[in-house]
């Protein structure tokens, strides 16, 4: 067992040790009657763990996806001092008919597997790495279908360090595969020793552990006390919060289709937003799951992973323009042309945070961006009004929206909605000022958005692309 300190360097070195922390979604613990005693047993409202890991191995003929299944229990909660030490773990890597060609192809008719798993626990200020080990005895390789492979494995326990919260995360995956010829001799080679990379999927933090202060001491009510609050921004580092453990990933590259409606509020009207011609056009460029950053000291588990987009039309970074008529002033048809716009070097920033409320975890997104207002060919009572190339909003509006699980996650689109405020406009006129009229029109808060999100189509690293064929492109909901 090791024991290290989180600063941005140790921080480095566990992302470089392969610690992935994919939390885009967690396995809440069941109850379970076995008890247990200080010898080890599991204990009496244990967390019960059933989760799937995803892991890229590196095969003689190309890499190939491993799915390792763990289940397991987990304390319910424990104090600082106390021993971590999951029980009645059984790990099941799943070789596909793929990977096992290339055991047949060794003219194997069975094979032998030992599988090591590093897992991470981290807890407030530190973290301690156990060693998860199983081997399932020869087993014949099948004609047809995948070949699970299951064992039940050897776990090293840890030491709760600090109050909080202590989560275990997966990590690399050491696979060492024998395959034997159907006289029980050894193949050439005789083995392959693959070392794999565990991948984006649910359950790469298998489970979180409640740690209260040492035996004695006073009892705290689950909430009870100040957790740290996580930041409602991507962009800051947190390295020096030794409540948070924040890790850097390598994003996955995907894009999604959007569209809805935003209110203007003062002309008692709506536009819709990403539609073109009856067809949802609003493209965002999306990098998913760049960052995580982990609250160790909050008593709901809490973790937030954090993704951002680009909007993509045409080339440009912006949504689709957009035609509207509005009744201005209450009697005067007025229909213009909108465009919302990103200014440069900004991102749609998604933040979706998830939490334990003592039953089930949920997920609730934060979705920022900044946008420019820009209006053109506006015809007041089907004449034209020369507006100008530039009459648009004198500052970016700042437009937060939110969806919740289960209507919304990152990964499976739906309903986004917030409030925006219009600022003043300029630049409005040819020859005359005519910023006050769209001020005065257009300009304040209370207007409410709503955009639906599709199913991002995503492109993983070693993996097909999934949910690209064809993308989905949802429709404006009122």
């Amino acid at each position: 067992m090791s024991i290290m300190r989180w600063t941005p360097r140790t921080i480095a070195r566990v992302a470089a040790a392969g610690v992935v922390l994919i939390a885009v979604s967690l396995i809440s613990g069941a109850e379970s009657s076995a008890g247990q005693s200080s010898a080890g047993e599991a204990p009496a409202g244990a967390q019960a763990i059933d989760a799937a890991l995803a892991y890229t191995c590196p095969f003689p003929a190309g890499a190939r996806q491993v799915t390792v299944k763990v289940a397991g229990t987990f304390p319910s909660a424990r104090a600082v001092g106390d021993r971590l030490w999951p029980r009645h773990v059984t790990m099941t890597p799943t070789l596909s008919r793929a990977a096992l060609a290339d055991l047949t192809g060794l003219d194997a008719t069975s094979v032998t597997a030992s599988a090591r798993m590093t897992v991470t626990v981290a807890q407030k200020g530190t973290s301690s790495t156990s060693v998860w080990s199983s081997r399932t005895p020869s087993t014949p390789i099948p004609g047809s279908g995948d070949l699970p492979l299951p064992g039940p494995a050897m776990v090293s326990p840890v030491t709760a360090e600090a109050t909080g919260s202590a989560a275990f995360i997966a990590g690399p995956l050491t696979f060492v595969l024998t395959p034997h010829k159907a006289d029980g001799g050894a193949t050439n080679p005789p083995s392959i020793p693959l070392n794999c990379r565990i991948g984006l999927g649910p359950g790469a933090i298998l489970a979180h552990v409640p740690v209260a202060g040492p035996s004695g001491s006073a009892a705290r009510s689950p909430g009870a006390g100040a957790a740290t609050a996580l930041p409602r921004t991507a962009r800051q580092p947190l390295d020096d919060d030794p409540c948070l453990l924040v890790e850097d990933l390598d994003p996955v590259p995907g894009e999604a289709y959007m569209a809805g409606y935003s209110n203007v509020k003062k002309l008692d009207g709506a536009t819709r937003l990403g539609v073109e011609n009856g067809e949802t056009t609003g493209h965002v460029l999306l990098e998913l799951a760049y960052r995580v950053i982990l609250n160790l000291c909050a008593t709901d588990s809490s973790f937030d992973v954090l993704s951002r987009g680009l909007l993509d039309y045409h080339g440009r970074h912006q949504l689709p323009p957009t035609q509207a008529t509005f009744l201005t002033f209450g009697f005067m048809p007025t229909t213009a042309t909108m465009e919302l716009t990103e200014p440069e070097g900004t991102d749609v920033e998604v933040d979706s945070h998830s939490f334990f409320d003592g039953t089930d975890f949920h997920e609730e997104s934060t979705v920022t961006s900044p946008f420019w207002v820009r209006i053109h060919d506006v015809l007041v009572n089907g004449k034209p009004l020369e507006v100008g190339p530039h009459c648009q909003t004198v500052t970016p509006v700042a437009v937060t929206l939110t969806g919740k699980s289960p209507e919304y996650t990152v990964n499976t689109g739906g309903p986004l909605t917030g409030y925006a405020t219009f600022p003043a406009f300029g630049g409005c006129g040819v020859g005359e000022d005519l910023d006050p009229l769209f001020t005065a029109s257009i300009s304040g808060p209370g207007n409410f958005m709503k955009l639906i999100q599709g199913v991002p189509c995503t492109r993983p690293p070693d993996q097909d692309p999934v949910n690209c064929d064809p993308i989905d492109r949802p429709r404006p909901q009122p």
